[in-house]
Parts: C-alpha cells; sequence; structure tokens
C-alpha cells in the first residue's frame, strides 16, 4: 500500500533515502557521512531520530535490509538498500522541497513584525547581538567548507554553500538596520500615556 507523501516528508527521511540511492549502508555509515556533507546544517537529529526514521521507511516499504553483519566483538550492523518505491518518493520528495516555495512560519520574522513593542534602543541591541550570533556561525560554517574532504563533490555541499550566502546576507541587512534605527532612520510609533483614573472616568 502506497503511503501518502506527507507521512513520510521529512529532510532527515530525504537525507537517508538519498544516501541510499548512492549504494545500501549501514546505520553508523549514514551518519559519518551526513557529518562529513555536513547535513547536520539542514536536518536534526537527535537521539535515536536516524534509526526512527530508518524504521518508518521500512515499514513504508521505501528500504529494506540486505544483510546483518558483527565485526568482532562490535554490535550487529543492518544494511540498507533503498526500494524502487523509495527511488519514485525521494525523486518526489526533492521535487516538492525545491520546486515549491512555502511559507515556513519562521519565528525571527515572526518578532520581526512586533518589534515596535520595543524601545528602539532593545530592538537595536537584540537585532546586534543575532547579527554577531550567525557571524560567528558563519565564521565556523567557512572553516568547515575550506577543510572539507577534497574528494566531495560540489552538489553535495551546495546546501551548506546555500545557507553560508543566506547568513551573510541577513548579517549585512542586520548591521545596516541596526545604524539606521539608531540614527533615527525607522519610524518608531510614540508610546501611549498610561490614562489617569480620572481620565478614564471623564471618557466613559
Amino acid at each position: 500500500m502506497e503511503r501518502p507523501l506527507r507521512a513520510v516528508s521529512s529532510p532527515l527521511t530525504v537525507a537517508v533515502l538519498t544516501l541510499l540511492a548512492e549504494k545500501a549502508r549501514h546505520p553508523y555509515d549514514m551518519k559519518v557521512t551526513l557529518r562529513e556533507r555536513h547535513i547536520a546544517e539542514t536536518v536534526k537529529m537527535r537521539g535515536g531520530s536516524l534509526y526512527d526514521t530508518i524504521a518508518r521507511l521500512e515499514r513504508a516499504g521505501l528500504l529494506t535490509p540486505t544483510e546483518t553483519s558483527r565485526a568482532g566483538s562490535r554490535p550487529e550492523r543492518t544494511v540498507y538498500a533503498i526500494t524502487e518505491a523509495g527511488r519514485k518518493t525521494l525523486r518526489e520528495l526533492i521535487s516538492e522541497f525545491v520546486g515549491e516555495p512555502i511559507n515556513e512560519f519562521p519565528r525571527f520574522v515572526a518578532g520581526l513584525a512586533h518589534l515596535a513593542v520595543l524601545t528602539p534602543a532593545e530592538a537595536a541591541a537584540l537585532l546586534r547581538r543575532r547579527a554577531d550570533h550567525l557571524a560567528a556561525e558563519s565564521e565556523r560554517a567557512a572553516r568547515e567548507l575550506a577543510t572539507a574532504a577534497p574528494d566531495l563533490p560540489r552538489v553535495v555541499l551546495l546546501e551548506t554553500e546555500y545557507l553560508q550566502r543566506m547568513r551573510d546576507c541577513e548579517i549585512g541587512w542586520l548591521r545596516q538596520t541596526v545604524a539606521d534605527i539608531e540614527h533615527g532612520h525607522v519610524a518608531w510609533p510614540e508610546p501611549e500615556s498610561p490614562s489617569s483614573p480620572a481620565q478614564e472616568e471623564k471618557r466613559s
């Protein structure tokens, strides 16, 4: 039975199926390869999330175990291979992720929409702090890109390049916006004075 695409639609699903589309692998090999390719920038992997995803994809018929082996005293390792249904689903998911822009309701943009609740000084301080955090991340990512395994083709690092470019663009926008706020170039609503009890009584 075919599973609805949304039931397996996640960045980690795409990462696992992509690795298995290259060759059959065991989970530890997947984890090492994801780390080498800096996929952690786009995929959340906590605790047993990789193993949970593998189990879910196996139940959906998108991958299948091919062999189980043991090396010395190490735990058994099960090797998985992608199925034809898995290849079809992978292509559909990539087409959806890349070709169909959606509003993901980012938390930062939601905060910007209500920035006038703060004073200009408070807003500028928070935007500057965010820019500093992003600058540190940008430096770290640049070092990782510079030391990426030389045999990795650029195509498997495109998402890291993209995130780095987006980060640098945001830093530039944040720094400029902080300067505009501090120089009074961003109009700010005047805070309303609290009404006295007498004024409230007069209005009523």
